[in-house]
């Protein structure tokens, strides 16, 4: 009996015969074929060729997402291919339309797919194979020319009244890992519901004989200059500073960006320039796209690592500023967006009037906060924007329900993913309704103030984060002071990620055992604060363990999708949350608390989290 080896052996060594007129296609099975090859002569190849066979890269809430590889639990050509076949079976099924989240939509007689790609390892190659495989099954597809956000392709997805949408990225994932994000044709990212009706057409096929690559009378649609400048001034028309005087403030800024070797190099250089930022400092490392990611190896612009370069780049021009008595040239804020450029992380400039000024990362709560502050200023104290609400997530901090209480404004709350966000965006849109939409924003840098996409957009948040810096600049005033400033209005609330890897099969077995320790075993107090409230959203309840300092058993209803997290409430405005991540092989826990002073909102995060790592390392 032929094992998955021998077949993909087989194929792959037929498909070099046949290819040979495609040099690009040819070169990518030779690696396949060799990474097969030499893991059977590893004395472990039994294990290695299992983590290759042993199940189907999943498709999950997002879409694909693994290690790239040869095996059909790796991202290669053939399962991208495959992934791309259900999605087409999806679409002639009509199942699109029913799964819609758009009122009064009708299906497509000639439907259509939008399409876009990063800077990762193949993932050109990996949108030009899903292009054939929709167009052989007479699917039009629209492709950008070269590399774009994954916000971009939201915007088209909408703009050309597309059925769905493809976005071929790993996020901010490490270099060997490539993915594969589908969105609905609202421009969001697709329902749960819809994930798992995709994934039903997806595992009915096999991999090398039901899939249609050949023929059909899809047409491919190529994506230049124009459809790009419409959407980054659709980005423009979310600008905050109105008049010319304020707009002017911008000159006066100076700013140092990374697009971390990704997508964002070129838009969001050009919507700085649009709105007149004109010292921006790249650093050069960073400036090209490269999917190897040389100089940051994990390029996720939440971690200090990724900022590492741009980080000196903003001491060296801090350092010549002062030599030469001109501490206005001195940076202000350091901009990083990820690969696929959905997310942004900024550091800023600290102690600038001295002669040794210094650089804080802002975390994505502290970011979110301060644009909600900024964006409530700008839009609703001046009347621009009525009746509005903010969308945020259930993990994402509890100081946007105190901004959003003082100001009257209505607070959306969200499972983790900015899917969510755009979902609740599209409820409004449904209501004709969208204008009431403020802003969204989750913990992990996503951030968005218009509705024209269904996703975080980095081209968004550095436009906003770069007019807040010049309008707090012209009132003499740094980010730092503002957030010191909303610190002590608001109270000192403090947030941190802790997040455990467990890569391959037995990695999957000890994730599923701590979420059914967390779910079933959990302790009746943490550091001396006992449990008050735990909310399943498994089973979609609220469990009251303490209530007004009695102890209570009332359960109630969570009004969300089923999702596999678990949130643990303590005395004392201390909380934490755990989830498997949804794209990662990773536990992630997120911790919240809030104290009279800095110090002691670090103190308790630095404690539970040694807490918790004790509990997770156990495991």
């Amino acid at each position: 009996m032929e094992t998955k080896y021998d077949i993909w052996h087989k194929v792959l060594t037929e498909q070099i015969n046949l290819n040979n007129d495609n040099v690009e296609l040819q070169n990518i099975n030779r690696q396949l074929l060799e990474e097969l090859e030499n893991c059977a002569s590893l004395e472990n190849s039994e294990e290695e060729l299992y983590e290759r066979f042993y199940k189907d890269v999943e498709f999950g809430t997002g879409g694909l997402r693994g290690i790239l590889g040869a095996g059909t639990n790796r991202m290669n050509i053939y399962t991208v291919a495959k992934a791309t076949q259900g999605i087409a079976n999806y679409i002639h099924a009509e199942e699109y339309i029913k799964d819609s989240p758009l009122k009064g939509k009708k299906a497509i007689s000639k439907p259509s797919v939008a399409m876009a790609y990063d800077s990762r390892i193949n993932s050109e190659i990996f949108a030009k194979i899903a292009a054939d495989v929709l167009m052989a099954n007479n699917i039009d597809v629209y492709l950008y020319e070269e590399l774009m956000p994954t916000p971009a392709l939201s915007y088209a997805v909408r703009h050309f009244n597309c059925a769905m949408g493809i976005m071929i990225t790993a996020s901010h994932n490490p270099a060997k890992y490539n993915g594969y994000k589908v969105y609905d044709n609202s421009g969001c990212q697709v329902t749960l519901t819809a994930a798992e009706k995709i994934f039903k057409f997806i595992e009915k096929l096999d991999i090398f004989k039901d899939i249609r690559i050949h023929g059909g009378n899809g047409k491919l649609n190529i994506l230049g200059e124009e459809t790009v400048h419409a959407y980054l001034d659709a980005v423009q028309a979310e600008s905050t500073l109105f008049s010319d005087e304020e707009k002017k403030t911008l000159n006066r800024l100076s700013v140092v960006y990374t697009p971390l070797n990704g997508a964002g190099n070129k838009p969001v250089r050009e919507i700085l320039r649009r709105l007149g930022v004109s010292k921006v400092t790249i650093v050069k490392e960073q400036e090209l796209p490269d999917g190897n990611f040389p100089t940051c190896p994990y390029p996720n612009p939440e971690k200090r690592e990724a900022l590492k370069l741009g980080l000196s780049v903003c001491e060296k021009l801090a350092e010549g500023a002062i030599t030469k008595g001109k501490n206005y040239d001195i940076p202000d804020l350091l901009l990083a967006t990820d690969p696929d450029c959905d997310r942004v992380g900024i550091a800023i400039c600290e102690n600038r009037d001295s002669n040794n000024p210094t650089y804080r990362l802002l975390s994505g709560n502290e970011v979110g906060i301060m644009l909600l502050d900024f964006l409530i200023k700008r839009k609703v104290e001046t009347g621009r924007k009525k009746n509005p609400c903010v969308i945020t997530t259930i993990v994402s901090t509890k100081m946007a329900e105190a901004i959003a209480a003082k100001h009257g404004i209505k607070l959306i709350l969200t499972l983790t993913g900015f899917k969510f966000i755009g979902e609740q965006i599209g409820f409004l849109e449904n209501e004709c309704r969208e204008e009431e939409y403020l802003f969204g924003f989750e913990e992990s840098y996503g951030y968005l103030s218009g509705t024209y996409v269904r996703d975080k957009d980095a081209v968004n948040g550095a436009m906003l984060i770069c007019e807040m810096a010049a309008y707090y600049k012209e009132k003499g005033l740094t980010l730092a002071d503002r957030l010191k400033e909303l610190y002590q209005e608001y109270g000192y609330f403090k947030n941190q990620l802790i997040d455990f890897t467990f890569e391959g099969s037995k990695g999957m077995e000890i994730m599923s055992r701590l979420m059914l320790e967390f779910r079933n075993n959990l302790p009746d107090e943490f550091l001396g604060k006992a449990v008050v409230e735990v909310a399943d959203y498994q089973k979609q309840e609220r469990l009251f363990v303490k209530k007004d300092g009695a102890e209570s058993g009332t359960v109630t209803p969570i009004n969300l999708p089923q999702s596999d997290v678990i949130e643990v409430m303590l005395e004392g405005d201390l909380s934490f949350t755990v989830r498997p991540s949804g794209t990662e092989p990773k536990i992630k826990i997120y911790l919240s608390a809030k104290g009279e002073t800095e110090e002691e909102a670090d103190r308790v995060i630095r404690e539970l989290t040694g807490k918790l790592t004790g509990i997770v390392n156990r495991k």
